[in-house]
């Protein structure tokens, strides 16, 4: 997960310019259908699939040409040097109606200096391995910069994407693809598989969207229904229980039931996020600290009866993630001294402190950066 929000090598996310691309004035009737696509040109694109106008749009812009004379392969995965390619060829026919590239060695050299020029990357993508497959978020973050903003209009109404996180330096750029149209997700809730690869048949979808508007897809997303874990099946319930009986749990599952319901239908991290400091706004706001008080070390006093210490913070936070499927470990439970939850998610380990003002990623096994 750090990998991927921090500083990802294979998700190149970095690759793209951090500054606004410059573009010339343009516009999309310079993507002009010169070339024709004969019928059952390529016999791996059935007649009637769902990618085949794709492919034919693709091919007749010259966006796209096959693996072989009568091949396309739909279901290769598109490699990192496909996707600036295919990303220089849109933002060179977008600003000069011409999609002429030199011929270089090895083969995709000239689009990565011309995608380097116009901005659409940055110089590190000459340091990577650009024959490895490219993942779908950063085929998607690539692609957003082979157009001006302008030229993405929205036209749908997007909230969020349920497995993107806000952390992801991506989640902007497929965002702006989402509203535009040209991104529709996988299900019905939006789900996107950022960090799965992507196929020729969904890539060439997204370049034949980018570069003809005609194409993008109006679209509602459901908002993913909220499933929490039942009180009974908490994967830490005898450690959150506590002193609490049976009544006064209920109580405060309830209470913790009703927090988490805005967060539902957001990405994992963004969850843990949000919940750490809207526990910390709950006690800033009503809640009174005390280590004598009955139940100060237990979800009940937090939620309910507004008490609270580092003990019972976090106990409040480990029930709020294991309601929403979410594993912890409670650091120095029983001890006196800071406690706080820690969560593996994806490889890596993250602290959810409301009491002690951190949510992050942990510095080194059990440290906390401010005890």
């Amino acid at each position: 997960m750090k990998k991927r929000l921090i500083c990802t090598a294979l998700v190149f996310a970095f690759m793209l310019s951090l500054m606004p691309c410059a573009f010339a004035a343009s516009g999309f009737n310079n993507f002009r259908r010169t070339d024709t696509y004969p019928e059952g040109k390529f016999t791996d694109v059935p007649s009637g699939c769902w990618f085949e106008e794709n492919v034919k749009s693709a091919y007749e812009m010259g966006l796209a040409k096959g693996t072989g004379d009568t091949a396309f392969s739909p279901s290769k995965p598109i490699t990192l040097a496909e996707t600036i390619t295919f990303a220089a060829r849109i933002h060179k026919i977008y600003n000069t109606g011409r999609s002429d590239f030199a011929v270089s060695d090895p083969w995709y050299e000239t689009y990565v200096d011309y995608a380097v020029t116009n901005g659409i990357v940055s110089e590190y993508a000459r340091s990577i391995n650009l024959d490895k497959p490219a993942v779908r978020g950063d085929f998607a973050a690539v692609l957003a910069c082979s157009v001006p903003e302008e030229a993405l209009p929205a036209l749908n109404e997007i909230n969020n994407i349920p497995d993107v996180s806000a952390f992801d330096e991506r989640e902007g750029y497929i965002r702006v693809l989402y509203a535009a149209g040209v991104l529709t997700g996988s299900d019905e809730y939006g789900s996107f598989r950022p960090d799965d690869t992507i196929s020729r048949s969904e890539a060439v979808a997204i370049v034949t969207r980018v570069a003809d508007p005609s194409l993008r897809k109006t679209f509602t997303l459901k908002e993913k229904p909220f499933e929490p874990v039942d009180m009974y099946k908490l994967a830490n319930y005898y450690s959150l229980k506590k002193s609490m009986s049976d009544a006064e749990f209920r109580q405060a599952y309830n209470a913790a039931l009703e927090f988490l319901a805005p967060l539902a239908n957001l990405h994992p991290v963004d969850q843990m996020y949000c919940m750490t400091w809207g526990l910390r706004e709950m006690f800033e706001n009503s809640g009174e600290y005390s280590t004598s008080t009955p139940h100060y070390n237990d979800p009940y006093g937090y939620f309910i009866l507004g008490i609270a210490s580092c003990a019972g913070c976090a106990r409040a936070t480990g029930l709020c993630l294991n309601i929403l499927g979410l594993n912890y470990e409670h650091v120095n439970e029983n001890q006196w001294s800071h406690q706080w939850a820690r969560v593996e998610f994806e490889g890596e380990y993250f602290i959810c402190d409301p009491f002690g003002l951190y949510f992050g990623y942990e510095p080194a096994p059990y440290e906390h950066p401010y005890f």
